[in-house]
């Protein structure tokens, strides 16, 4: 199962909190707001002792950099535990924290849980009064929650969708390809009376929008099976109309432009990545290699 290693501060804070509540139950699990005064180093815990910090490193490709950022953020949190004592005791009451995670997107080096681990003791030895005996400091990933993370795919939740959109050098070897010269030929016949720069700007736009309905198709395969199997029904009901229509009818000059816009209201209420611009273009993206 491949994990995705980059994410934004608020993102993987927001996917971390659903991959804990997946574990304990959201019933069982606390959200500690830092609006006011910070976390004081809990971001949630649970009502079984979990004390959950989350991390998502800027370094995601040198092993060295995400690892020295890991242990510095290990150990400003384990320390506020010491320096806000107060304020945490207040907060769990009578729960004891047998158990400190910094949750990050992945884990490679294993000195980061050498260190966590260390500072974990030093902090126990404090003493302090809502630590438990048993308590021990953690580094974990994804890879701890695969279970969970396995729940979300299936039912198409928690995971964002992240479409990537082609770049310019993409688009143009693939304006290269055959397929360049259908579409051509095709918006030609839907628009004879329009120039040919006119004609080749609207063949880019129907191939970036290819490229992007295959990418939208392969993120929701990935992360989103259920979605991304209703996308594809959705996509091929689609066709077979255009396919009934008939091609004479959908490319000329009156029936093309309509033809997509049946399409894209044909597909909003039932396909979940269809709204607004993106359903446009992953309708050209149909239309074009139909």
């Amino acid at each position: 199962m491949g994990f995705r290693r980059a994410w934004d501060p608020d993102g993987w804070q927001t996917f971390a909190l659903q991959l804990v509540q997946r574990r304990h139950k959201p019933q069982n699990v606390q959200i500690v707001p830092d609006t006011v005064s910070g976390d004081a180093g809990i971001e949630f815990f649970s009502t079984d002792g979990c004390l959950y910090q989350c991390y998502a490193p800027e370094e995601v490709t040198d092993v060295g950099k995400a690892a020295s950022a890991m242990k510095s953020k290990g150990r400003r949190d384990l320390n506020n535990l010491v320096k806000f004592k107060d304020t945490i005791q207040r907060i769990l009451q009578t729960v004891q924290a047998e158990r400190w995670i910094l949750l990050c997107p992945f884990l490679d080096d294993k000195e980061v849980v050498a260190y966590v681990r260390e500072k974990g003791v030093e902090i126990r030895s404090h003493g302090l009064s809502f630590l438990a005996l048993n308590f021990e400091a953690l580094v974990q990933s994804q890879e701890d929650f695969i279970g969970e993370l396995e729940h979300l795919r299936l039912e198409s939740l928690g995971l964002p969708l992240r479409i990537e959109v082609p770049s310019d050098e993409v688009v143009a070897a693939r304006l290269k390809s055959e397929i360049s010269n259908r579409l051509t030929q095709k918006l030609s016949r839907a628009y004879p009376d329009a120039a040919q720069p006119i004609v080749e700007t609207r063949v880019s736009s129907h191939i970036r929008a290819h490229l992007i309905r295959e990418n939208a198709l392969d993120a929701l395969r990935v992360d989103h099976a259920i979605l991304w199997e209703r996308s594809v029904r959705c996509l091929d009901a689609e066709e077979r109309r255009l396919i009934a229509l008939g091609p004479d009818r959908v490319h000329q000059a009156n029936n093309y432009p309509r033809a997509l816009e049946e399409s894209n209201r044909a597909y909003e209420p039932t396909c979940p990545i269809s709204h607004n611009r993106r359903s446009s273009r992953l309708q050209r993206g149909r239309l074009a290699t139909g």
